[in-house]
């Protein structure tokens, strides 16, 4: 009976998960299309909030970390940070919500895959065969969006870029030996005061006050609260209960819920070909998620290492 109530709650946290991580193109790009906020302004704002929330980690544990500690903090920062939701944001802006998501999430295996294959891990048969799945789903995309007129293939070309991005940092976050939760902290923090920092030298500060005070908590609440506090709580808790490779599988829907909820959002209705690559994109994940690949430590199960007598745990949050 305890295991049953266990996958049930495992399964339900999972779906919160898919959900949030499924809405976040579509409403980081009502916010750049619709609602007049900059990507920068978006990311700052997500990692502000996500930084008050999550400051008392660091408040509570600063004393251990070294000057190396941070330094790799710094890079962590960087790869998944205000310069990766900026950049997924302006490409948000270009590009169709699905896009976004088939090609960031989707991506992101199989670029883990490559890191790993370039520090001598190699994948199983099936984890190979679903890293080029995902590819030619990539590419298939991308070629019907040529035939279509090319105008989101500059959005597609941040995507990639921020996929490269997400699987820099979860591949350095294995190593760091951080826990997921020290990460994300140091992640929310740096980049909150990263991106104050950015909008105040460039003089667009003031401009935030401008921001419809509905749209503004809007933002505020999905952004900082859901995408970047919620999901790192929900992704462990249904690693937890649910193991590592079904919680992976799970995420590995979040394109296909992605396209699914650009339409009551956004009124974005993908074609029947962009469904079949974003779909064989979706299998090609599930294959790459089999227990035994390294794109499944990647970035939907880096089980970091543990640090100092904390325990081990999955990184947080969405790119």
């Amino acid at each position: 009976m305890t295991a049953g109530r266990d996958r049930l709650h495992g399964l339900a946290w999972a779906v919160v998960t898919v959900t949030v991580a499924a809405a976040y193109p579509a409403i980081t790009r009502l916010g750049v299309t619709q609602q007049a906020m900059t990507p920068m302004e978006l990311a700052t704002l997500r990692y502000v909030v996500a930084g008050l929330v999550l400051f008392p980690v660091l408040l509570a544990s600063w004393r251990r970390f070294g000057r190396a500690d941070w330094a790799e903090a710094c890079i962590l920062a960087l790869c998944q940070g205000t310069p990766l939701a900026a950049l997924i944001a302006t490409g948000l802006s270009y590009a169709p919500a699905s896009h976004g998501a088939a090609l960031t999430l989707g991506l992101m295996p199989a670029a883990t895959l490559v890191f790993a294959m370039a520090a001598g891990r190699y994948p199983s048969r099936a984890a190979a065969f679903g890293a080029a799945v995902i590819a030619f789903g990539a590419v298939a995309l991308s070629l019907l969006e040529i035939g279509g007129g090319g105008s989101a293939l500059i959005g597609h070309a941040m995507f990639v870029l921020a996929a490269l991005m997400g699987a820099t940092y979860f591949t350095r976050l294995r190593a760091s030996g951080f826990t997921a939760l020290e990460g994300a902290a140091f992640v929310a923090v740096l980049s909150g005061a990263g991106g104050v920092l950015a909008l105040a030298v460039m003089g667009d500060l003031p401009q935030m006050l401008r921001i419809a005070p509905r749209t503004l908590l809007l933002q505020a609440v999905f952004q900082g609260l859901l995408v970047g506090v919620l999901t790192m709580v929900a992704m462990n808790r249904a690693i937890a209960l649910l193991g590592a490779a079904q919680a992976t599988v799970c995420m590995s829907l979040v394109p296909a819920g992605a396209a699914a909820l650009a339409v009551p959002v956004l009124g974005e209705v993908p074609s029947g070909p962009e469904m079949l690559a974003i779909g064989t994109m979706v299998v090609g994940a599930i294959l790459s998620a089999l227990p035994g690949s390294p794109a499944a430590v990647g970035p939907f199960r880096c089980l970091v290492p543990p640090r100092r007598g904390m325990p081990a745990a999955s990184p947080g949050g969405l790119p």
